[in-house]
């Protein structure tokens, strides 16, 4: 039988252990000392490098079939099993299913991608990979660039990665611009002709209209029979703007609104 003694015990017992619970399981007022961090943008990572732990993988643009996809692509980052490195892994025959609604029913798609990881900030990589590719998964790690080469296979697959290292891409300061053309892809290929880039760093600073993204523009036809993306990465001022990233598709036209930045 429980006396009342007993039962003040047995309460007095209750409060004395609710003492020792953690701070945050006694109360659920929001503590403010610790706000959360502000969003992350390119031109802080040289000032406020980032602290001991994964190496963080970094997606300035991303384009699937004549849109931009930056914000989906991001989502798909994981964490390596070594809990080294960030990494994406995707299946470029199943994508279709995951991005949806389909930019472009009936075409075969192209993803591009353009990414940077922190341990090396200043040179970037190029992804671009077609829908329902040869080799089925495909991956972005700190050495994908390089795997690509390795294996007895290396040469029966396309290459996806091009690596963009400082002083890659395309500038007009010499001339008073401020204009930095990072990389053109139309389809399957990498444009780099100094005429296409002209044209781009006229347009981005105002000085031209409309530019029409036909085959002709681009300087030849990379992908016969295939109606074809096209993505231009850019930014303003020498290595410190804003990445940002146009696209549409073939006999389209670039008149996509960007920010000075």
């Amino acid at each position: 039988m429980t006396t009342g003694d007993d039962l003040s015990q047995i309460s007095n017992r209750k409060m004395s252990l609710s003492d020792h619970l953690p701070h945050d399981t006694k109360s659920s007022q929001k503590d403010d000392s610790n706000p959360s961090p502000p969003p992350y943008t390119e031109s802080a990572i040289h000032s406020n490098p980032p602290p001991p732990g994964p190496s963080r993988l970094h997606i300035l643009g991303a384009t699937w079939g004549g849109i931009t996809i930056t914000a989906p692509i991001r989502a798909f980052i994981t964490l390596d099993k070594t809990s080294q490195f960030e990494r994406l892994k995707l299946n470029m025959h199943t994508l279709h299913t995951l991005l949806l609604p389909d930019p472009a029913i009936g075409t075969i798609k192209t993803l591009t991608i353009l990414y940077h990881y922190d341990t090396n900030p200043t040179s970037f990589h190029l992804l671009n990979a077609t829908q329902f590719a040869p080799q089925i998964h495909v991956k972005i790690t700190p050495t994908a660039h390089l795997d690509q080469n390795k294996g007895i296979l290396c040469g029966a697959f396309p290459k996806f990665i091009t690596t963009l290292g400082p002083g890659t891409g395309w500038g007009n300061f010499a001339s008073g611009g401020r204009t930095e053309i990072i990389a053109v892809v139309y389809g399957t290929a990498r444009i780099t002709a100094g005429a296409v880039m002209e044209e781009l760093g006229e347009f981005f600073e105002g000085r031209r209209g409309q530019i029409r993204t036909t085959t002709g523009f681009f300087g030849g036809d990379t992908w016969p029979g295939v109606r074809k993306s096209w993505t231009v990465f850019f930014r303003f001022g020498s290595g410190e703007g804003e990445v940002q990233c146009v696209t549409g598709m073939e006999d389209g036209a670039l008149e996509v609104p960007w920010r000075w930045s």
